[in-house]
C-alpha cells in the first residue's frame, strides 16, 4: 500500500505541472507506472488514459471558463474526429508489440521537444480551399482544414496506441499549422485530449486490462493537481511556457529509453 501512496503523490505533482501547459500528462504517468508498480505496458496504458481523461475534464472547467482560452468551434469538429481516431487505436494497441510502441513513443516526443522549442513555422498553403478564418476574442488565425485534422487524426491514432494523449504534438500542430496563439493552442488542446483519452481509454477497456482500483485511487490525486496547476497557467510567462513544454518532453523520452535498454 506504501508504494500506491508514493505513487499518489508522484501523479498529484505531475499533473499539477502538465495542468500549467494544457496537457494531459500521458508521457509520464505512464513511465511512473510502469516503474513503481511494476506493471506491464498494457495495463499502465489503460490506467495512464483514464487518468489522462480525468485530468481532462478538471482542466477544461478552467480553461474554457474564467481564462477563455478554448476555441470551442474548432475544438468540437477536431475533437469528434481524434475521438473516433483515438478509440481505433485503442481498440488495436494489443495486437502491437510493446516494443514498437515505446519507439514510436520517445519519436512522439522529441518532435514535439523540437518544434515547440524552434517554433518552426509552415508557410501556409496558398487559396482559399480549406481555410477557416477564426476570430476569437483579440485574435485572428487562418486554419488549414487539410493541414491541421489529418496530422491531429494521425497522432490520435498513434496516441491511442501508444497509451497518451497526443497533446504533445497537438498543441505544436495547431500553433505551426493554424497560427494560433499559444495560450489558445494550449487551451483548445485541453478539450482534445480530453476526446482522444475518453475513446482511447474505451477501446483499451474493451480490450480488457484495465485495474479500476488504481483507477480511482490515481484519479484523486489528479483532480486535486490539474485544479491547482490550471489555475497557475494565467500567471505564467509565454516563454516560460514554451521551454517548461520542451524541458518536460525531452525528460520523459529519455525516461522511456531508459525503460528500452534497462527493462
Amino acid at each position: 500500500m506504501g508504494i500506491i501512496i508514493i505513487t499518489a503523490v508522484i501523479i498529484f505533482i505531475i499533473s499539477l505541472f502538465f495542468s500549467m501547459f494544457g496537457k494531459g500528462g500521458g508521457e509520464f504517468y505512464l513511465p511512473v507506472l510502469m516503474t513503481f508498480l511494476v506493471l506491464p505496458y498494457y495495463k499502465a496504458a489503460g490506467i495512464s488514459l483514464f487518468l489522462i481523461f480525468i485530468q481532462s475534464i478538471s482542466m477544461v472547467t478552467v480553461y474554457s471558463g474564467k481564462n477563455r482560452l478554448v476555441d470551442w468551434k474548432l475544438a468540437v469538429p477536431l475533437s469528434i474526429f481524434i475521438a473516433l481516431m483515438s478509440f481505433l487505436g485503442g481498440f488495436i494497441s494489443k495486437s502491437i508489440p510493446a516494443v514498437y510502441l515505446k519507439i514510436f513513443f520517445i519519436v512522439f516526443l522529441s518532435l514535439s521537444a523540437y518544434f515547440i522549442y524552434k517554433e518552426k513555422s509552415i508557410i501556409s498553403r496558398k487559396g482559399k480551399c480549406c481555410k477557416w478564418h477564426r476570430r476569437f476574442y483579440n485574435n485572428e488565425y487562418d486554419v488549414d482544414l487539410f493541414l491541421t485534422f489529418i496530422p491531429i487524426g494521425i497522432i490520435g491514432f498513434l496516441a491511442g496506441m501508444a497509451g497518451i494523449s497526443g497533446g504533445g504534438l497537438n498543441v505544436p500542430i495547431l500553433i505551426i499549422l493554424s497560427g494560433i496563439p499559444m495560450r489558445i493552442a494550449m487551451g483548445t488542446n485541453t478539450f482534445l485530449i480530453l476526446a482522444s483519452s475518453s475513446m482511447a481509454f474505451v477501446g483499451h477497456l474493451m480490450k480488457g486490462g484495465i485495474d479500476l482500483k488504481l483507477c480511482l485511487i490515481f484519479g484523486t490525486s489528479i483532480i486535486f493537481g490539474s485544479q491547482i496547476g490550471s489555475h497557475l497557467h494565467a500567471k505564467l510567462h509565454i516563454t516560460m511556457l514554451r521551454i517548461g513544454f520542451t524541458i518536460i518532453l525531452i525528460l520523459a523520452s529519455l525516461w522511456m529509453l531508459i525503460k528500452i535498454i534497462l527493462p
